[in-house]
């Protein structure tokens, strides 16, 4: 299990201690970060003395190489422990999940001959304001939504929260140096296993992205980042976006039938309709959540769903537009363009 880390956040120790805890029989975990004074270091280091009995190690020093000023510093830092892994089976997983104890157990399931790479939908785990909210309802309903419908096309669909996968079929297209050049190198992951002919998983049980105390500024930001990335990577799905939103979709819908019945009546019963079904989707992915996350979680947040839901949907084409304005990013730090098909600058 690889895992890149750049500073601390919140519930960083309970995220990263989740994996030492696995129920897998055999395994090792590496943790990588770019400088020895990043503060994760003393946190990676209390949990290695922790637990003596799990084979983990921190690397420092992220690859340096000709492209890293037009790089993808994540990749950077993954390159060392990818090729120090012990295993062929992968897993590279961020530093902001919170998992079970099965959880590698159960991801393995899926990686039957076939599979280039097993990716999971990711769940809002306990948000403390609104920004983390609002994160948790863009993941628990646009995000999973997309994922099964990508999935439901055969389209690849990967994210960087949890890729499994083997090395020995990686290295067909060049293992993960080949995916510095891009920003969303999970996305291009899937693609090149798709290309290779191998089929893209993704389990019924989501991975719980904690949260926690996450500002509306954070909130905005990362999701531009993400528009951004699919505007460049699949112009005309992001342009239907707009569309193809509950509230977009609604009023093209009340305009079309404006002249036969009250359009605000055609738009409340679509608005409607669109609640239940994200309300059932969220419902049956978050029953995949272990007992102890649902009892911490999902009481407080179906409570205030609706009106969460109702904020993100009126936040949808503002956000749209500032995407659709752009093609810089700010991430960890750093000022990227992002160009056609998701090379970086």
């Amino acid at each position: 299990m690889l895992k890149p880390l750049k500073g601390v956040e919140c519930g960083s120790y309970d995220n990263l201690e989740s994996f030492f805890t696995q129920s897998y029989p055999h395994y090792e975990l590496i943790f990588s970060v770019a400088h020895a004074s990043d503060p994760i270091v003393k946190v990676v280091d209390a949990l290695i003395a922790q637990y003596p009995e799990v084979q983990a190690r921190l690397i420092i020093g992220a690859a340096q190489n000709r492209l890293t000023s037009e790089s993808n510093p994540k990749v950077l830092n993954l390159v060392q422990s990818y090729h120090e892994a012990n295993f062929d089976i992968v897993l590279i997983s961020d530093s902001n999940v919170r998992v079970p104890t099965n959880y590698l157990e159960k991801l393995v399931e899926y990686l039957d001959p076939d599979v280039g790479i097993v990716t999971s939908i990711v769940s809002g785990y306990q948000p403390r304001d609104l920004g983390g909210n609002l994160e948790s309802i863009y993941l628990d309903t646009f995000y999973s939504r997309g994922m099964r419908i990508a999935e439901a096309f055969g389209k690849a669909c990967v994210v960087g929260k949890s890729m499994l996968f083997r090395r020995s079929v990686a290295n067909r297209f060049g293992g993960v140096e080949i995916l510095s050049r891009y920003l969303a190198e999970d996305y291009m992951a899937g693609i090149a296993m798709k290309n290779l002919g191998y089929q893209v998983a993704i389990p019924f049980e989501p991975v719980p992205q904690y949260i926690g105390r996450y500002s509306f500024q954070e909130f905005w930001k990362r999701h531009v980042r993400w528009g951004r990335i699919r505007k460049a990577q699949a112009p005309f799905a992001f342009l239907l976006e707009a569309l193809l939103s509950c509230f977009g979709s609604g009023i093209l819908l009340a305009w079309t039938f404006r002249l036969h019945t009250d359009p605000l009546k055609i738009f409340f019963l679509h608005a409607a309709g669109w609640l239940a079904c994200d309300f059932v989707m969220v419902r049956l992915s978050r029953r995949g959540l272990s007992a102890n996350m649902k009892k911490q979680d999902i009481a407080y947040y179906q409570l205030i769903f609706p009106l969460l839901w109702i904020l993100r949907e009126a936040l949808a084409l503002p956000l749209w537009m500032t995407v659709l304005c752009g093609n810089t990013v700010n991430w960890r730090g750093k000022r990227l363009r992002v160009e056609a098909g998701g090379l970086l600058k």
